[in-house]
């Protein structure tokens, strides 16, 4: 059995001490903002995340790009060149072109390297829900799973890994395309916070109103209520992912363990990528459950 290594992109809420912890790789997305030159996503090395968000509330436009094709060749071709194979866990399709531009670099590197195996596994999840999946590669292969197992796997439990978040303002998503207009107008009623969920494609779908913050934050608890699966949580735990509003998922946070089986929280920042689209004051809870939609 060739050993492989884990690949992923930018867009984890997670430290990036923790690739080079585990020996995963990974492949940026980039930004650029008031048009200065393209940003790696870089975990806030570049730009720090809350000078980022703070951009953002003065109103600087943003736009991002996907992982390159030339970006996915040059990791994947190290890692064959080094006699590995690799496994992509992959930003879902539906939100990024990452992943076909993934499929296209293992595509090109096929022919070049007909011993070698690259694996493209497009999580259907974001942020949060798939930080949780690259965690699970990653203990799958500490235990001993091969890697063709491990792509398979991934699949199956993606379905599992349930995003639910809340937002301030539908103005970012509908900029990048990401809901409707229709929406957005309905979201940017006054005192009535949106609440979404990404679906088993990997799209965001909106799909409650709530009228003020605290009680969208309670919302977001009680999707936990309805879904979570207890026996799961040890190994996937929970996690809340939030766009430069650390009081309000420590709220949450709060209310999760004075109401439900969780006990342990994981709290991020938003990544600059995801940040950009879904904006300020976004607040993001994941964890494995029995579907992701209602």
């Amino acid at each position: 059995m060739r050993d492989y290594v884990i690949v992923t992109d930018s867009v984890l809420d997670i430290e990036e001490s923790w690739f080079a912890e585990n020996q995963v790789q990974w492949v940026p997305l980039s930004f650029t903002l008031e048009g200065h030159p393209t940003i790696e996503d870089d975990f806030g090395k570049t730009i720090p995340m809350k000078e980022f968000y703070q951009e953002l509330r003065d109103g600087k436009n943003v736009t991002t790009a996907q992982g390159t094709m030339g970006g996915f060749c040059e990791v994947f071709e190290g890692i064959l060149q080094s006699g590995k194979d690799a496994v992509y866990v992959g930003f879902s399709s539906a939100l990024s072109g990452s992943y076909h531009s993934a499929c296209m670099a293992a595509e090109e590197l096929r022919e070049k390297y007909p011993e070698g195996a690259i694996y493209c596994v497009d999580t259907k999840a974001a942020a949060g829900g798939q930080t949780m999946l690259a965690r699970e590669a990653v203990r799958c292969k500490q235990e001993g799973m091969p890697a063709d197992e491990l792509a398979k796997h991934i699949e199956e439990v993606r379905g599992h890994l349930v995003h639910w978040f809340t937002v301030d303002d539908l103005f970012y998503l509908h900029r990048g395309g990401r809901v409707s207009k229709s929406a957005a107008v309905m979201g940017s009623l006054v005192g009535i916070k949106p609440i979404l969920y990404v679906d088993d494609e990997g799209r965001l779908i909106p799909d409650k109103k709530a009228r003020g913050r605290r009680k969208s934050i309670e919302e977001l608890g009680k999707q936990l209520l309805r879904h979570i699966d207890p026996d799961q949580i040890a190994r996937y735990g929970v996690s809340i992912s939030h766009g430069d509003c650390e009081e309000d998922a420590r709220m949450l946070a709060d209310w999760l363990c004075k109401n439900s089986p969780v006990k342990k929280v994981d709290i991020h920042m938003l990544d600059t990528v995801i940040g950009a689209h879904a904006g300020p004051g976004t607040l993001a809870l994941f964890f494995y459950g029995d579907k992701r939609g209602n």
